[in-house]
């Protein structure tokens, strides 16, 4: 699962906020539209990123680029959540940030 930051992956869940929704939306790590990427075959999750829409413990691995710090806010609302993080990754699932890895559930 990829929650935000900049660039989308394909081959996994692509989290966003409500705002890939606006007219005028690119992608900032492609410069593409939602429904571009949506053609190309890159699936996404539109929710808060307070209260991401999954059950606990089902995700084996997070990604994350260039993500704003984490449990702030930007202009566009809520940044992601660790507490999100721990709560949907499986154990032994991990968080790897920027090529980095960030967090594993014990």
């Amino acid at each position: 699962m990829n929650l935000g930051g900049e660039g989308e992956e394909r081959g996994v869940l692509n989290q966003q906020g409500a705002w890939v929704l606006m007219p005028g939306w690119r992608s900032s790590g492609t410069g593409e539209t939602l429904e571009s990427l949506g053609a190309a075959g890159h699936d996404f999750l539109i929710c808060s990123n307070l209260t991401l829409a999954l059950p606990d413990s089902c995700v084996d691995e997070i990604i994350t680029n260039n993500l704003p710090p984490c449990d702030g806010v930007t202009f566009l609302g809520p940044t992601v959540q660790t507490s999100e993080i721990q709560r949907i990754l499986m154990s032994g699932g991990a968080w790897t940030d920027n090529g980095l890895t960030r967090y594993v559930e014990p």
